[in-house]
Protein backbone atom coordinates (compact mmCIF):
# COMPACT_ATOMS: atom_id res chain seq x y z
CA UNK A 1 0.00 0.00 0.00
CA UNK A 2 2.90 2.45 1.12
CA UNK A 3 4.22 1.86 -2.70
CA UNK A 4 1.08 3.06 -4.12
CA UNK A 5 0.28 6.37 -2.25
CA UNK A 6 4.15 6.41 -3.33
CA UNK A 7 3.26 6.12 -6.98
CA UNK A 8 0.08 8.71 -6.51
CA UNK A 9 2.43 11.42 -5.00
CA UNK A 10 4.70 11.05 -8.07
CA UNK A 11 1.81 11.15 -10.45
CA UNK A 12 0.60 14.75 -9.03
CA UNK A 13 3.67 16.27 -9.99
CA UNK A 14 4.07 15.49 -13.47
CA UNK A 15 2.87 18.31 -15.35
CA UNK A 16 5.92 19.52 -17.89
CA UNK A 17 5.40 17.06 -20.01
CA UNK A 18 1.95 17.83 -20.55
CA UNK A 19 2.12 21.40 -20.63
CA UNK A 20 1.74 22.68 -24.57
CA UNK A 21 1.05 26.05 -26.16
CA UNK A 22 0.39 27.45 -29.36
CA UNK A 23 0.79 31.42 -29.61
CA UNK A 24 0.56 32.65 -33.33
CA UNK A 25 3.61 35.29 -33.90
CA UNK A 26 2.08 39.05 -33.99
CA UNK A 27 1.79 40.08 -37.69
CA UNK A 28 4.84 42.51 -39.12
CA UNK A 29 4.50 44.67 -41.91
CA UNK A 30 3.61 43.55 -45.01
CA UNK A 31 6.21 43.34 -48.15
CA UNK A 32 5.75 45.21 -51.23
CA UNK A 33 8.07 43.80 -53.44
CA UNK A 34 5.73 41.89 -55.03
CA UNK A 35 3.63 45.19 -56.48
CA UNK A 36 6.97 46.52 -57.42
CA UNK A 37 7.87 49.23 -55.10
CA UNK A 38 11.22 49.75 -52.73
CA UNK A 39 11.29 46.72 -49.80
CA UNK A 40 9.45 47.78 -46.64
CA UNK A 41 11.12 47.78 -44.07
CA UNK A 42 10.11 45.25 -41.16
CA UNK A 43 9.51 47.04 -37.53
CA UNK A 44 5.68 47.24 -36.01
CA UNK A 45 4.60 51.48 -35.26
CA UNK A 46 4.99 52.57 -31.51
CA UNK A 47 2.03 54.97 -30.37
CA UNK A 48 3.97 58.36 -29.34
CA UNK A 49 0.76 59.85 -28.24
CA UNK A 50 -3.11 60.22 -28.20
CA UNK A 51 -5.41 63.09 -27.83
CA UNK A 52 -8.50 62.31 -26.90
CA UNK A 53 -11.65 64.31 -27.51
CA UNK A 54 -15.53 64.12 -27.78
CA UNK A 55 -16.45 61.65 -30.32
CA UNK A 56 -12.81 61.27 -31.91
CA UNK A 57 -8.78 60.99 -30.91
CA UNK A 58 -5.69 62.31 -32.25
CA UNK A 59 -3.26 59.60 -32.72
CA UNK A 60 0.91 60.08 -33.22
CA UNK A 61 2.71 56.33 -34.52
CA UNK A 62 6.43 56.50 -35.50
CA UNK A 63 8.45 54.03 -37.29
CA UNK A 64 12.22 53.46 -37.30
CA UNK A 65 14.17 53.73 -40.22
CA UNK A 66 16.97 51.09 -40.27
CA UNK A 67 20.20 51.81 -42.66
CA UNK A 68 20.25 54.14 -45.82
CA UNK A 69 18.86 54.39 -49.08
CA UNK A 70 15.56 54.44 -50.45
CA UNK A 71 12.61 52.29 -48.90
CA UNK A 72 9.34 51.92 -48.21
CA UNK A 73 7.97 52.13 -43.97
CA UNK A 74 4.13 50.34 -43.69
CA UNK A 75 1.79 51.46 -40.67
CA UNK A 76 0.15 48.38 -40.39
CA UNK A 77 -3.08 47.30 -38.27
CA UNK A 78 -4.61 50.72 -37.86
CA UNK A 79 -8.09 51.49 -37.32
CA UNK A 80 -10.44 50.97 -40.48
CA UNK A 81 -12.11 53.99 -38.80
CA UNK A 82 -9.39 56.33 -39.77
CA UNK A 83 -9.98 60.16 -41.29
CA UNK A 84 -7.61 59.63 -44.18
CA UNK A 85 -8.18 63.49 -44.95
CA UNK A 86 -6.56 63.93 -41.35
CA UNK A 87 -3.07 62.28 -42.10
CA UNK A 88 0.15 63.53 -42.27
CA UNK A 89 3.71 62.34 -42.14
CA UNK A 90 6.84 64.02 -40.21
CA UNK A 91 10.65 63.07 -40.65
CA UNK A 92 13.24 63.71 -38.91
CA UNK A 93 16.46 65.78 -40.46
CA UNK A 94 17.76 64.04 -43.64
CA UNK A 95 15.04 62.44 -44.53
CA UNK A 96 13.36 62.62 -47.58
CA UNK A 97 9.32 61.87 -47.93
CA UNK A 98 7.69 60.47 -51.29
CA UNK A 99 4.38 59.22 -51.84
CA UNK A 100 1.98 58.06 -49.65
CA UNK A 101 -0.56 55.17 -49.81
CA UNK A 102 -3.60 54.63 -47.97
CA UNK A 103 -5.20 50.79 -48.29
CA UNK A 104 -7.39 49.00 -46.82
CA UNK A 105 -7.28 45.52 -45.81
CA UNK A 106 -9.72 42.55 -44.60
CA UNK A 107 -10.34 38.95 -44.57
CA UNK A 108 -6.98 36.99 -43.05
CA UNK A 109 -4.58 39.66 -43.38
CA UNK A 110 -7.07 41.71 -40.61
CA UNK A 111 -6.84 39.03 -38.71
CA UNK A 112 -3.19 38.80 -38.15
CA UNK A 113 -3.58 42.02 -36.36
CA UNK A 114 -5.84 41.25 -33.97
CA UNK A 115 -3.75 40.41 -31.50
CA UNK A 116 -0.56 41.87 -31.98
CA UNK A 117 1.55 42.56 -29.54
CA UNK A 118 -1.03 41.63 -26.75
CA UNK A 119 1.29 40.02 -24.19
CA UNK A 120 -1.50 39.83 -21.69
CA UNK A 121 -3.66 37.68 -23.94
CA UNK A 122 0.00 35.88 -24.46
CA UNK A 123 0.48 35.56 -20.48
CA UNK A 124 -2.93 34.25 -20.11
CA UNK A 125 -2.51 31.70 -22.40
CA UNK A 126 0.23 30.47 -21.13
CA UNK A 127 -1.02 30.43 -17.46
CA UNK A 128 -4.47 28.48 -18.76
CA UNK A 129 -1.76 25.82 -20.29
CA UNK A 130 0.01 25.22 -17.09
CA UNK A 131 -3.69 24.88 -15.02
CA UNK A 132 -4.12 22.32 -17.66
CA UNK A 133 -1.71 20.52 -17.66
CA UNK A 134 -2.14 20.44 -13.73
CA UNK A 135 -5.70 19.53 -14.28
CA UNK A 136 -4.32 16.56 -16.91
CA UNK A 137 -1.89 15.44 -14.03
CA UNK A 138 -4.48 15.11 -11.61
CA UNK A 139 -6.83 13.06 -13.77
CA UNK A 140 -4.18 10.71 -14.13
CA UNK A 141 -3.42 10.05 -10.56
CA UNK A 142 -7.58 9.05 -10.14
CA UNK A 143 -7.31 6.88 -13.14
CA UNK A 144 -3.73 5.31 -12.06
CA UNK A 145 -5.58 4.26 -8.45
CA UNK A 146 -9.01 3.21 -9.89
CA UNK A 147 -7.07 1.13 -11.92
CA UNK A 148 -4.90 0.20 -8.31
CA UNK A 149 -7.54 -0.79 -6.51
CA UNK A 150 -9.55 -3.08 -9.39
CA UNK A 151 -6.12 -5.03 -9.59
CA UNK A 152 -5.15 -5.20 -6.36
CA UNK A 153 -6.40 -7.89 -3.75
CA UNK A 154 -6.61 -6.61 -0.22
CA UNK A 155 -6.86 -9.50 1.82
CA UNK A 156 -4.71 -9.49 4.64
CA UNK A 157 -7.63 -9.24 7.83
CA UNK A 158 -5.42 -6.91 9.96
CA UNK A 159 -4.88 -4.41 7.19
CA UNK A 160 -7.77 -4.19 5.15
CA UNK A 161 -9.86 -1.39 7.26
CA UNK A 162 -6.51 0.83 7.25
CA UNK A 163 -5.96 0.41 3.36
CA UNK A 164 -9.56 1.19 2.77
CA UNK A 165 -9.50 4.21 4.62
CA UNK A 166 -6.31 5.19 3.29
CA UNK A 167 -7.65 4.30 -0.27
CA UNK A 168 -10.63 6.63 0.40
CA UNK A 169 -9.09 9.46 1.88
CA UNK A 170 -6.36 9.42 -1.41
CA UNK A 171 -9.56 9.55 -3.44
CA UNK A 172 -11.51 12.53 -1.56
CA UNK A 173 -8.10 14.80 -2.00
CA UNK A 174 -8.25 13.86 -5.38
CA UNK A 175 -11.64 14.80 -5.99
CA UNK A 176 -11.45 17.81 -4.16
CA UNK A 177 -8.17 18.79 -5.99
CA UNK A 178 -9.48 17.98 -9.47
CA UNK A 179 -12.65 20.42 -8.49
CA UNK A 180 -10.51 23.08 -7.75
CA UNK A 181 -8.52 22.81 -10.80
CA UNK A 182 -11.33 22.81 -12.74
CA UNK A 183 -12.26 26.19 -11.08
CA UNK A 184 -9.26 27.46 -11.54
CA UNK A 185 -9.40 26.57 -15.02
CA UNK A 186 -12.99 28.14 -16.01
CA UNK A 187 -11.96 31.35 -14.44
CA UNK A 188 -8.75 31.29 -16.68
CA UNK A 189 -10.55 30.81 -19.81
CA UNK A 190 -13.02 33.71 -18.95
CA UNK A 191 -10.09 35.89 -18.17
CA UNK A 192 -8.68 34.62 -22.03
CA UNK A 193 -11.89 35.42 -23.14
CA UNK A 194 -12.39 38.95 -22.03
CA UNK A 195 -8.93 39.87 -23.34
CA UNK A 196 -9.32 38.16 -26.77
CA UNK A 197 -12.54 39.59 -26.68
CA UNK A 198 -11.28 43.38 -26.33
CA UNK A 199 -8.25 42.41 -28.63
CA UNK A 200 -10.60 42.29 -31.78
CA UNK A 201 -9.45 44.46 -34.31
CA UNK A 202 -12.53 45.62 -35.41
CA UNK A 203 -16.47 43.97 -36.14
CA UNK A 204 -16.38 44.70 -39.89
CA UNK A 205 -13.10 42.86 -40.03
CA UNK A 206 -10.69 44.72 -41.50
CA UNK A 207 -7.94 47.37 -41.27
CA UNK A 208 -5.77 50.49 -42.57
CA UNK A 209 -2.66 50.44 -43.95
CA UNK A 210 -0.43 53.60 -44.91
CA UNK A 211 2.91 53.17 -46.61
CA UNK A 212 5.54 56.02 -46.94
CA UNK A 213 8.36 55.92 -49.24
CA UNK A 214 11.56 57.35 -48.17
CA UNK A 215 14.73 57.84 -48.39
CA UNK A 216 17.98 58.74 -45.89
CA UNK A 217 21.35 57.70 -46.02
CA UNK A 218 21.18 57.96 -41.79
CA UNK A 219 19.34 56.02 -39.19
CA UNK A 220 16.36 58.19 -38.10
CA UNK A 221 12.71 58.14 -38.23
CA UNK A 222 9.39 59.01 -39.54
CA UNK A 223 6.29 60.07 -37.45
CA UNK A 224 2.14 59.38 -38.81
CA UNK A 225 -0.44 61.51 -36.88
CA UNK A 226 -4.37 61.03 -37.88
CA UNK A 227 -8.03 61.29 -36.37
CA UNK A 228 -9.91 58.35 -35.77
CA UNK A 229 -13.87 58.62 -34.76
CA UNK A 230 -14.34 56.02 -31.97
CA UNK A 231 -12.78 57.52 -28.98
CA UNK A 232 -14.55 59.21 -26.54
CA UNK A 233 -14.28 60.90 -22.60
CA UNK A 234 -16.44 62.34 -20.24
CA UNK A 235 -15.65 63.81 -16.95
CA UNK A 236 -17.53 62.98 -13.55
CA UNK A 237 -17.17 64.38 -10.01
CA UNK A 238 -17.38 63.93 -6.60
CA UNK A 239 -18.34 66.15 -4.04
CA UNK A 240 -17.38 65.23 -0.37
CA UNK A 241 -19.20 68.30 2.21
CA UNK A 242 -18.17 68.06 5.56
CA UNK A 243 -20.93 69.92 7.52
CA UNK A 244 -18.56 69.78 10.80
CA UNK A 245 -15.99 71.27 9.75
CA UNK A 246 -17.07 72.99 6.53
CA UNK A 247 -14.66 71.47 4.23
CA UNK A 248 -15.88 70.90 0.73
CA UNK A 249 -13.52 68.84 -1.80
CA UNK A 250 -13.91 68.52 -5.75
CA UNK A 251 -12.33 65.65 -7.54
CA UNK A 252 -13.15 65.57 -11.03
CA UNK A 253 -12.44 62.27 -13.13
CA UNK A 254 -12.50 60.89 -16.66
CA UNK A 255 -13.93 58.18 -17.61
CA UNK A 256 -12.48 56.68 -21.20
CA UNK A 257 -13.51 54.73 -23.79
CA UNK A 258 -12.69 53.45 -27.52
CA UNK A 259 -14.00 51.26 -30.26
CA UNK A 260 -11.50 52.59 -33.13
CA UNK A 261 -10.41 49.29 -33.84
CA UNK A 262 -7.14 49.87 -32.23
CA UNK A 263 -5.84 48.49 -29.29
CA UNK A 264 -3.74 51.36 -27.29
CA UNK A 265 -1.79 49.41 -24.98
CA UNK A 266 0.66 51.19 -22.61
CA UNK A 267 0.08 54.48 -24.47
CA UNK A 268 0.88 58.10 -23.36
CA UNK A 269 -1.96 59.65 -23.05
CA UNK A 270 -3.79 63.31 -23.00
CA UNK A 271 -7.32 64.65 -22.62
CA UNK A 272 -8.71 67.43 -24.38
CA UNK A 273 -11.64 70.00 -23.55
CA UNK A 274 -12.44 70.10 -27.25
CA UNK A 275 -15.49 69.57 -28.96
CA UNK A 276 -14.28 68.82 -32.03
CA UNK A 277 -18.18 68.62 -33.36
CA UNK A 278 -18.97 72.20 -32.76
CA UNK A 279 -19.20 75.50 -34.67
CA UNK A 280 -15.90 76.34 -35.30
CA UNK A 281 -17.19 80.00 -36.49
CA UNK A 282 -20.23 82.36 -35.54
CA UNK A 283 -23.28 83.17 -37.49
CA UNK A 284 -23.43 86.14 -39.52
CA UNK A 285 -26.69 88.43 -38.93
CA UNK A 286 -29.93 88.23 -40.64
CA UNK A 287 -30.34 91.26 -42.86
CA UNK A 288 -34.62 91.40 -43.38
CA UNK A 289 -35.16 92.62 -47.20
CA UNK A 290 -38.56 94.01 -47.51
CA UNK A 291 -41.40 94.57 -50.44
CA UNK A 292 -44.75 94.95 -51.04
CA UNK A 293 -47.02 92.62 -52.71
CA UNK A 294 -51.04 92.06 -53.36
CA UNK A 295 -52.75 88.92 -52.33
CA UNK A 296 -53.08 88.20 -55.97
CA UNK A 297 -49.97 87.83 -56.85
CA UNK A 298 -48.90 86.12 -53.24
CA UNK A 299 -51.14 83.22 -54.60
CA UNK A 300 -49.82 83.17 -57.73
CA UNK A 301 -46.11 83.19 -56.86
CA UNK A 302 -46.74 80.28 -53.80
CA UNK A 303 -47.85 77.84 -57.04
CA UNK A 304 -44.26 78.63 -58.23
CA UNK A 305 -42.34 78.06 -55.61
CA UNK A 306 -40.09 75.21 -55.97
CA UNK A 307 -40.02 72.59 -53.55
CA UNK A 308 -37.64 72.40 -50.86
CA UNK A 309 -34.37 69.99 -50.78
CA UNK A 310 -33.72 68.64 -47.72
CA UNK A 311 -29.89 67.58 -47.08
CA UNK A 312 -29.37 64.50 -45.02
CA UNK A 313 -26.05 65.15 -42.76
CA UNK A 314 -24.38 61.87 -42.50
CA UNK A 315 -24.31 60.52 -38.86
CA UNK A 316 -20.69 60.33 -37.65
CA UNK A 317 -18.95 57.07 -38.06
CA UNK A 318 -18.58 55.90 -34.21
CA UNK A 319 -17.23 52.76 -34.02
CA UNK A 320 -19.50 50.65 -31.49
CA UNK A 321 -5.19 51.14 -19.74
CA UNK A 322 19.73 43.24 -4.67
CA UNK A 323 19.92 43.39 -1.08
CA UNK A 324 20.40 46.54 0.70
CA UNK A 325 19.79 48.69 -2.07
CA UNK A 326 17.24 51.73 -1.79
CA UNK A 327 13.44 51.09 -2.36
CA UNK A 328 12.43 52.54 -6.04
CA UNK A 329 10.49 55.81 -5.98
CA UNK A 330 6.29 55.03 -6.05
CA UNK A 331 4.84 56.38 -9.25
CA UNK A 332 3.23 59.55 -8.81
CA UNK A 333 -0.53 59.54 -10.68
CA UNK A 334 -1.28 63.42 -10.57
CA UNK A 335 -1.97 64.23 -13.55
CA UNK A 336 -0.87 67.68 -14.92
CA UNK A 337 -3.33 69.98 -16.67
CA UNK A 338 -2.74 73.31 -19.06
CA UNK A 339 -5.40 75.91 -19.88
CA UNK A 340 -4.78 76.95 -23.31
CA UNK A 341 -6.89 79.94 -24.10
CA UNK A 342 -9.96 78.18 -22.46
CA UNK A 343 -9.01 74.84 -23.91
CA UNK A 344 -7.93 72.43 -21.31
CA UNK A 345 -5.73 69.65 -21.40
CA UNK A 346 -5.34 67.01 -19.15
CA UNK A 347 -2.06 64.90 -19.31
CA UNK A 348 -1.50 61.47 -17.70
CA UNK A 349 1.92 60.95 -15.95
CA UNK A 350 1.37 57.10 -16.37
CA UNK A 351 1.25 54.97 -19.77
CA UNK A 352 -2.57 53.69 -19.93
CA UNK A 353 -4.12 50.60 -21.79
CA UNK A 354 -7.47 50.98 -23.65
CA UNK A 355 -8.65 48.06 -25.44
CA UNK A 356 -10.78 48.60 -28.59
CA UNK A 357 -14.14 46.86 -26.79
CA UNK A 358 -15.67 50.03 -25.49
CA UNK A 359 -14.51 49.05 -21.53
CA UNK A 360 -13.96 51.81 -19.35
CA UNK A 361 -11.16 53.39 -17.95
CA UNK A 362 -11.35 55.83 -15.61
CA UNK A 363 -8.76 57.68 -13.81
CA UNK A 364 -8.40 61.19 -11.35
CA UNK A 365 -7.18 64.20 -13.39
CA UNK A 366 -8.05 66.98 -11.15
CA UNK A 367 -9.25 68.12 -7.29
CA UNK A 368 -10.16 71.32 -5.13
CA UNK A 369 -10.99 72.07 -2.37
CA UNK A 370 -11.34 74.43 0.51
CA UNK A 371 -13.82 76.18 2.43
CA UNK A 372 -17.45 76.88 1.83
CA UNK A 373 -19.77 78.42 3.89
CA UNK A 374 -22.84 76.51 4.52
CA UNK A 375 -26.45 77.41 4.66
CA UNK A 376 -30.08 75.99 4.88
CA UNK A 377 -32.62 76.57 1.89
CA UNK A 378 -36.05 76.77 2.09
CA UNK A 379 -38.58 77.12 -0.57
CA UNK A 380 -41.53 76.45 1.46
CA UNK A 381 -44.50 77.32 -1.25
CA UNK A 382 -42.94 74.68 -3.18
CA UNK A 383 -42.13 72.42 -0.37
CA UNK A 384 -42.23 72.35 3.41
CA UNK A 385 -38.82 71.16 3.84
CA UNK A 386 -34.93 73.00 4.36
CA UNK A 387 -32.16 71.22 2.12
CA UNK A 388 -28.50 71.49 3.14
CA UNK A 389 -26.62 74.14 0.69
CA UNK A 390 -22.51 75.02 0.31
CA UNK A 391 -20.20 77.55 -1.89
CA UNK A 392 -17.11 76.51 -3.62
CA UNK A 393 -15.60 79.93 -3.97
CA UNK A 394 -12.20 78.21 -4.91
CA UNK A 395 -14.10 76.68 -8.01
CA UNK A 396 -12.56 77.57 -11.35
CA UNK A 397 -14.30 77.94 -14.48
CA UNK A 398 -11.77 75.42 -16.34
CA UNK A 399 -13.67 72.33 -15.68
CA UNK A 400 -16.50 70.97 -18.42
CA UNK A 401 -19.91 69.71 -17.29
CA UNK A 402 -20.73 66.40 -16.23
CA UNK A 403 -22.37 64.11 -14.04
CA UNK A 404 -21.73 64.75 -9.70
CA UNK A 405 -22.17 62.26 -7.34
CA UNK A 406 -22.80 64.22 -3.62
CA UNK A 407 -21.48 62.92 -0.28
CA UNK A 408 -22.49 64.36 2.83
CA UNK A 409 -20.24 63.51 6.15
CA UNK A 410 -19.31 60.26 4.19
CA UNK A 411 -23.33 59.39 3.12
CA UNK A 412 -23.91 59.07 -0.29
CA UNK A 413 -26.41 61.65 -0.65
CA UNK A 414 -27.47 61.23 -4.64
CA UNK A 415 -26.51 63.39 -7.54
CA UNK A 416 -26.64 66.49 -9.75
CA UNK A 417 -25.17 68.18 -12.73
CA UNK A 418 -21.84 69.88 -12.42
CA UNK A 419 -21.96 73.51 -14.28
CA UNK A 420 -19.92 75.89 -12.86
CA UNK A 421 -21.92 78.82 -13.58
CA UNK A 422 -24.92 77.34 -11.95
CA UNK A 423 -22.61 76.16 -8.97
CA UNK A 424 -21.51 80.17 -8.68
CA UNK A 425 -24.82 81.25 -8.30
CA UNK A 426 -26.91 78.47 -6.35
CA UNK A 427 -24.55 76.58 -4.64
CA UNK A 428 -24.32 73.10 -4.50
CA UNK A 429 -27.31 71.10 -2.87
CA UNK A 430 -26.68 68.53 -0.35
CA UNK A 431 -30.41 66.90 0.54
CA UNK A 432 -33.11 67.44 2.61
CA UNK A 433 -32.20 68.92 6.31
CA UNK A 434 -33.85 66.77 8.94
CA UNK A 435 -33.14 68.96 11.41
CA UNK A 436 -35.25 71.58 9.86
CA UNK A 437 -38.71 71.98 10.65
CA UNK A 438 -41.07 74.15 7.74
CA UNK A 439 -44.74 74.92 8.99
CA UNK A 440 -47.04 76.86 6.99
CA UNK A 441 -49.21 78.66 9.42
CA UNK A 442 -51.53 80.99 7.13
CA UNK A 443 -52.81 80.75 3.80
CA UNK A 444 -55.79 82.72 3.01
CA UNK A 445 -57.42 84.41 0.04
CA UNK A 446 -59.75 86.91 -0.13
CA UNK A 447 -61.74 89.34 -3.28
CA UNK A 448 -63.91 91.90 -3.16
CA UNK A 449 -65.34 95.32 -5.26
CA UNK A 450 -63.89 98.76 -4.81
CA UNK A 451 -65.56 101.93 -5.80
CA UNK A 452 -69.49 102.79 -6.81
CA UNK A 453 -69.10 103.83 -10.49
CA UNK A 454 -65.37 102.91 -11.56
CA UNK A 455 -65.69 99.39 -10.45
CA UNK A 456 -61.98 97.76 -9.03
CA UNK A 457 -61.84 94.07 -8.71
CA UNK A 458 -58.93 93.37 -5.62
CA UNK A 459 -57.59 90.11 -4.82
CA UNK A 460 -55.52 89.51 -1.86
CA UNK A 461 -53.10 86.71 -0.83
CA UNK A 462 -51.63 86.08 2.59
CA UNK A 463 -49.05 83.38 3.40
CA UNK A 464 -47.10 82.66 6.81
CA UNK A 465 -44.52 80.13 7.49
CA UNK A 466 -42.75 78.69 10.44
CA UNK A 467 -38.91 77.98 10.82
CA UNK A 468 -37.60 75.86 13.85
CA UNK A 469 -33.77 75.39 13.90
CA UNK A 470 -33.40 72.09 15.92
CA UNK A 471 -29.71 71.69 15.82
CA UNK A 472 -26.94 72.03 18.41
CA UNK A 473 -25.95 75.32 16.89
CA UNK A 474 -26.80 78.25 15.01
CA UNK A 475 -27.86 77.77 11.39
CA UNK A 476 -28.04 80.29 8.25
CA UNK A 477 -31.11 80.18 6.73
CA UNK A 478 -32.02 81.38 3.02
CA UNK A 479 -35.87 81.21 2.50
CA UNK A 480 -37.09 82.09 -0.96
CA UNK A 481 -40.76 82.98 -2.29
CA UNK A 482 -42.50 85.15 -4.58
CA UNK A 483 -43.97 87.93 -5.64
CA UNK A 484 -46.91 88.48 -8.50
CA UNK A 485 -45.05 90.69 -11.24
CA UNK A 486 -47.81 93.13 -13.24
CA UNK A 487 -47.35 93.13 -17.09
CA UNK A 488 -50.30 95.55 -17.58
CA UNK A 489 -50.43 99.00 -17.12
CA UNK A 490 -54.08 99.04 -15.35
CA UNK A 491 -53.25 95.62 -13.13
CA UNK A 492 -51.80 97.12 -9.48
CA UNK A 493 -49.89 94.85 -7.54
CA UNK A 494 -48.86 95.97 -4.03
CA UNK A 495 -47.06 93.53 -1.12
CA UNK A 496 -45.91 93.53 2.16
CA UNK A 497 -43.32 91.41 3.85
CA UNK A 498 -42.51 90.43 7.38
CA UNK A 499 -39.44 90.85 8.07
CA UNK A 500 -38.42 92.62 5.05
CA UNK A 501 -36.90 90.55 2.39
CA UNK A 502 -33.28 90.45 2.13
CA UNK A 503 -32.89 90.55 -1.53
CA UNK A 504 -35.27 91.04 -4.76
CA UNK A 505 -35.16 89.79 -8.06
CA UNK A 506 -32.70 87.07 -6.77
CA UNK A 507 -30.34 85.91 -9.02
CA UNK A 508 -31.56 88.32 -11.80
CA UNK A 509 -34.83 85.81 -11.70
CA UNK A 510 -37.70 88.75 -11.30
CA UNK A 511 -40.18 88.30 -9.00
CA UNK A 512 -38.09 86.14 -6.70
CA UNK A 513 -37.26 86.91 -3.33
CA UNK A 514 -34.57 85.87 -0.94
CA UNK A 515 -34.86 86.08 2.87
CA UNK A 516 -31.56 84.78 4.91
CA UNK A 517 -31.19 85.14 8.58
CA UNK A 518 -29.35 83.53 11.08
CA UNK A 519 -31.46 80.95 13.57
CA UNK A 520 -29.85 80.05 17.04
CA UNK A 521 -30.61 76.59 18.54
CA UNK A 522 -33.88 75.35 18.84
CA UNK A 523 -35.30 78.75 17.88
CA UNK A 524 -38.07 79.60 15.86
CA UNK A 525 -38.67 82.74 13.19
CA UNK A 526 -41.97 83.52 11.35
CA UNK A 527 -41.92 84.98 8.42
CA UNK A 528 -45.83 86.49 5.75
CA UNK A 529 -46.25 87.93 2.93
CA UNK A 530 -49.51 89.95 2.00
CA UNK A 531 -49.93 90.80 -1.60
CA UNK A 532 -52.79 92.71 -3.01
CA UNK A 533 -53.44 92.54 -6.69
CA UNK A 534 -56.18 95.24 -8.23
CA UNK A 535 -57.69 95.64 -12.03
CA UNK A 536 -60.81 96.40 -13.64
CA UNK A 537 -63.75 94.27 -12.94
CA UNK A 538 -64.57 94.45 -16.23
CA UNK A 539 -61.62 91.92 -16.92
CA UNK A 540 -60.88 88.80 -16.15
CA UNK A 541 -56.52 88.10 -14.56
CA UNK A 542 -54.86 86.04 -15.92
CA UNK A 543 -51.77 83.96 -14.42
CA UNK A 544 -49.43 82.79 -16.18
Amino acid sequence: MQAYLSKVRKVFTVTEKYRSIKIAAPLGLFSLAALGMAPAQAANSSIEQVTIYQGLASVTRALPINGNGEQTLIFSCLSPYLDKDSLSVQAGSGVNVGEVSIETLSGEQAAQCQYQGDTEVQAQQATLADITAELEAANLAKSYMQNLTKVTQINTDGTLASNARDLETQAVAINKRILDIQQRQARAQDDLNQLMAGGATSTSNSVTQVSVRTASRTPSSIKLHYQVRGASWQPTYQARLDTNTEQLNISASAIIAQQTGENWLNIPLTLSSVNPNQNTTGQLPRVERLSLYDEESRMMADDHLPVPMVEEMAAPAYARISDGAPAPELPTFTVSSQNKNGIIEYKLPQRVSIPSDGRHVRTVIDEQSGTSNLWIRSTPGVEAAGYWYASAPFLTPAWVDGSMQLYRDDNYIGQSRYSYQTLKEQGIGFGIDRNTIVKQIADEDTQGDKGAFNRTQTLTKTEAYEFTNQHSRTMRLQVLGSEPVSQDDSLNVTVNHTPPVTERDWNDNQGMIAWEFDLPSQQTKVISSTSQVSYPASKNLAVR
